[in-house]
């Protein structure tokens, strides 16, 4: 083969498509060097993903820390986005763990002696029922330039960990331990040399872990921690029991006396926050939850020791006095600080921010902040009137105190469960966020990024499933909680109640959509996250799931419904930790709304009629008379996971009625291996297409609509793909970072690959046309020009011409502008490729050059003509700031590549951007 001299691809690229739509993503790309997680797979490499936020609503931040006499380097520890730093008081941020093996975090410690060194407990220790895991304590030495994991791998959940001030080498580390089943690193560990070797000073029991610890700021040697005996099950939850209590020791961990008695609460306790004065270390206070099955009286206003809440100790815990029954859902916030500077100043966490100035007996709300749900804290021990605060919703800084905040929404940290595309030009991406409601925004923006002002609300509570209606994108479907499912028109702005409701009682209206045939006593429940699909022959027919299946052909303003698909297991009869369901628990099942629910269904897009439900207790069932009856295919799984596993997602094939993926998850059972199955004969068999994956829960399974053997496989812990139908699988995640992945789309009209994380928002692949066009035959064959995907000449929304001023705003990533020309390599070449773009006269247009590597490559034509030559007599640097070539008119073009004397064509068109009025 002969090779070609020319630019490289990368000069092409910034002297030419700095234009539109691309400029922004183009800067980033620039400013960044390689992508996060680059594969060295030839075949891969070019594919980069791009972000799109939205950042308007972070997710849940577990940790907030600051370097003590530099508080503008802020570090912030999210439940599953990892770690973000700014050192300019929050101005700007940067992601520093994307590359590392887990994205939940815990805990983050910076050593007093030596800021330089971080000690993160990865892990968050909410217990909530969709809580990920992490894999031990990680440790920098260089402000968090890198990170080694240090240990403490099965300890799954970390709360806590403080370092000694004297000697950065010794910390402690509260160690929740595994939340889905017993043992585990759990306890509290110390380490004397940092991290190459833990000890666990303070070990319970299988099921009883540490939640909180403290140190005493002049005479390290004394610390306090909470033990937290507690448990979740796929059923249920229980938060509870005798493990649980408050600890001290006074030789730095060699021994520990329990804390009882002397004002402290007695029996059996749930989970428990502690806090030490700074200036007076005497003064220690405990956020305790007390189990109580009986109603606190509302006219009861003296504080009950006998119910959860808050107290204090003022002789270093010698003796305790109840303070007030301050406590706001213990299991899943639990955290108390007291003011560095004001023993009587005590602020507490929950759905709403609590402060108290006369040492907790009395507790006023604290509003102003962008969310609410409140995890962290960080008080300024040099100005306590400088806070910093960390919620479900993203990050807040005050410098009054709490009477005024700025809420940072730069970070695109959100948690998405399922999103969905519509068909717009560009098209929007809609989704359903954690605790965050559910929200549409566009894939691209004319003429500058993509900005949080782009993206509106379709939905509330915790949003899930949003579907649109591919054949009008102002009917949008969404989905909250427990079922409660609406339909809206993005036109009026008026939305209907859908959810699937018997008949009503005499004087009672229908809420929501009625179930033909039902009786007034019925009862439908549904699961926490409840699918929604809309069918793919019929955008007016609405599929669902609970206990049954439910189908409506008029957008859900009635129903049917099928018999029970479950296993029908009652949470009364399960127990947990010894304690049967039946009876009384702390916090219990608490964020479990029930059992033995739908959760993921189907219709086939290759045949109407065949519908697949899969279920939370570990039932896969089968229709092929559209719903009418079902048949159960779970005996039929080979080896499948143990226990009431939770069946993930059921993909039927674009392409065979038979055909069908199925995602399983244990997890909840303890068990983090993934489980993929393929059937192809409707359930009758099936085939397990694990193979090579990785430990880690799988979460979704997307078949590529145009290539059946190219598979993308959503885990807890990262994006997977196969080109050979799930015989292999490799790592997908070209600028992608660790990040659970809960959906996968690939936009039907565009081929782009569309992710929606549970951490960092949404990203895009732009147009995979030549992972889908990879066949074997191209494999084994010589050099090959794909099929080249229309560009549009997009035109400049002057709507959309607003000021995005300053380093604080969130920009996110438009495509390149223009098109891409991909082509297939067998083997290196020496030099570069030659690519000529003509117009249907034979005109060259513009000429481009891209690499000679083995595999695929890709060239951006920014769908201009060639620029003019520079004047005589310029500089390199003043041929740089040539401008570009004028823009191409709309219409078809030849793209020719010229390889080893052999000539490769592909037409190109080139469309007129008519679509501005969608986005408006």
């Amino acid at each position: 083969m002969t090779s070609l001299k020319g630019v490289t691809r990368l000069a092409v690229l910034l002297a030419f498509t700095a234009q539109l739509l691309g400029a922004d993503a183009l800067a980033q790309q620039a400013s960044q060097g390689d992508p996060v997680n680059q594969t060295d797979d030839p075949i891969l490499k070019e594919f980069v993903w791009r972000s799109i936020g939205p950042a308007n609503m972070s997710g849940r931040i577990d940790d907030v820390e600051a370097v003590v006499g530099d508080p503008s380097t802020i570090y912030l520890g999210f439940a599953t986005g990892g770690i973000w730093k700014s050192t300019n008081m929050g101005t700007t941020w940067e992601p520093i763990f994307d590359s590392y093996p887990v994205s939940s975090i815990g805990d983050i410690a910076i050593a007093p002696s030596n800021p330089d060194i971080l000690y993160v407990g990865s892990g968050e220790s909410n217990n909530r029922q969709s809580t990920t895991r992490g894999d031990g304590v990680y440790k920098s030495t260089d402000g968090g330039e890198t990170f080694v994991n240090v240990g403490l791998e099965s300890s799954h959940h970390i709360a806590r960990v403080v370092v000694d001030p004297r000697d950065a080498d010794v910390a402690y580390v509260a160690a929740t331990g595994p939340l889905w089943g017993p043992g585990g690193d759990r306890g509290l560990f110390k380490t004397t040399d940092g991290g190459r070797t833990w000890s666990n000073t303070n070990s319970i029991d299988e099921n009883t872990g540490f939640t909180d610890v403290v140190i005493h700021p002049t005479n390290p040697d004394i610390l306090y921690a909470a033990s937290y005996q507690r448990q979740r099950r796929p059923w249920g939850f229980n938060g509870g029991g005798p493990g649980s209590g408050i600890w001290k020791t006074t030789n730095g961990g060699d021994t520990w006396t329990r804390l009882e008695g002397n004002g402290l609460p007695g029996g059996e306790l749930g989970r428990i926050g502690l806090s030490i004065h700074l200036a007076d270390p005497d003064i220690v206070y405990a956020q305790i939850e007390v189990p109580n099955p009986n109603r606190r009286q509302p006219d009861d206003p003296d504080p009950d020791a006998t119910r959860s809440g808050v107290w204090r100790s003022t002789d270093a815990g010698a003796s305790w006095e109840i303070r007030s029954n301050n406590n706001n859902r213990p299991m899943y916030y639990s955290q108390i600080r007291v003011d560095p500077v004001d023993p009587d100043i005590v602020y507490t966490m929950g759905a709403s921010f609590y402060k108290s100035v006369d040492g907790g007996v009395n507790f006023n709300t604290v509003r102003g902040m962008g969310h609410g749900d409140h995890h962290a804290l960080w008080i300024n021990p040099d100005n306590n009137n400088h806070v910093m605060l960390g919620t479900d919703g993203g990050f807040n800084f005050s410098w009054d105190q709490t009477a005024t905040w700025d809420f940072v929404n730069t970070m695109a940290v959100g948690q998405f469960y399922e999103i969905g595309l519509d068909m717009r030009r560009p098209y929007f991406v809609c989704g359903g966020l954690q605790d965050n409601g559910s929200w549409c925004g566009p894939s691209a923006v004319r003429g500058r990024a993509i900005i949080n002002e782009d993206w509106y609300r379709v939905g509330g509570g915790d949003g899930f499933y949003v579907r649109i209606d591919p054949t009008d994108y102002n009917i949008v479907y969404s989905e909250s909680q427990g079922g409660s499912m609406s339909v809206r028109d993005l036109r009026t702005g008026q939305s209907r109640g859908m959810r699937p409701s018997p008949p009503p009682r005499e004087g009672q209206t229908v809420r929501g959509g009625l179930v033909i045939g039902a009786e007034p006593t019925d009862r439908y429940r549904f699961e926490w996250n409840t699918p929604i699909e809309l069918s793919p022959h019929d955008p007016n027919t609405v599929l669902t799931a609970g206990k049954q299946f439910f189908k409506s052909r008029d957008q859900g303003r009635t129903w049917v419904a099928s018999e029970d698909l479950t296993k029908a297991v009652d949470p009364a009869e399960q127990s947990i930790m010894g304690v049967s369901g039946s009876e009384f628990m702390a916090s219990k099942n608490d964020g479990q709304s029930g059992f033995s629910y739908g959760t993921t269904v189907a219709e086939s897009p290759s045949q109407p009629g065949v519908i697949w439900v899969g279920t939370d207790d570990g039932n896969v069932q089968v229709s092929r008379d559209g719903g009418a009856t079902f048949t159960n295919v779970t005996g039929n799984l080979p080896n499948p996971p143990q226990g009431y596993f939770r069946v993930k997602r059921v993909e039927p094939s674009n392409f065979a009625p038979g055909t069908c993926y199925v995602v399983m998850d244990n997890h909840r059972n303890e068990d983090w291996n993934p489980y993929v199955y393929v059937t192809r004969d409707f359930g009758q068999t099936f085939t397990n297409i694990t193979n090579n994956l990785p430990v880690g829960p799988t979460n979704v399974i997307t078949e590529d609509p145009v290539n059946p053997n190219l598979l993308y496989l959503g885990t807890e812990f990262g994006l997977f793909i196969s080109l050979d139908g799930g015989q292999e699988w490799q790592r997908f995640q070209n600028g992608l970072p660790t990040v659970r992945v809960d959906d996968i789309h690939v936009h039907p009209r565009e081929n782009d690959l569309v992710v929606g994380t549970h951490g960092r928002s949404i990203w895009i692949i732009d147009d995979i046309t030549p992972l889908q066009q990879f066949t074997p035959e191209v494999a084994a064959g010589d050099a090959y020009l794909f099929e080249v995907r229309s560009g549009v000449q997009w035109l400049s929304d002057m709507q959309k011409s607003v000021t995005v001023a300053g380093a604080k705003k969130f920009r996110g990533q438009n495509p390149a502008s223009g098109t891409a020309i991909s082509y297939y390599l067998p083997i290196d070449l020496d030099g570069e490729v030659e690519l000529t773009i003509t117009d249907t006269q034979g005109n060259v247009v513009r000429n481009l050059t891209g690499s000679g590597a083995r595999g695929i490559n890709r060239v951006q034509w920014d769908l201009r003509e060639n620029p003019p030559p520079p004047p005589p007599n310029q500089t390199a640097q003043q041929q740089q700031r040539t401008r570009p070539g004028p823009a191409v008119a709309p219409g078809t073009y030849v793209v020719t590549m010229v390889v080893g004397g052999r000539e490769l064509s592909r037409s190109v068109l080139v469309e007129e951007d008519i679509w501005m009025s969608e986005t408006h």
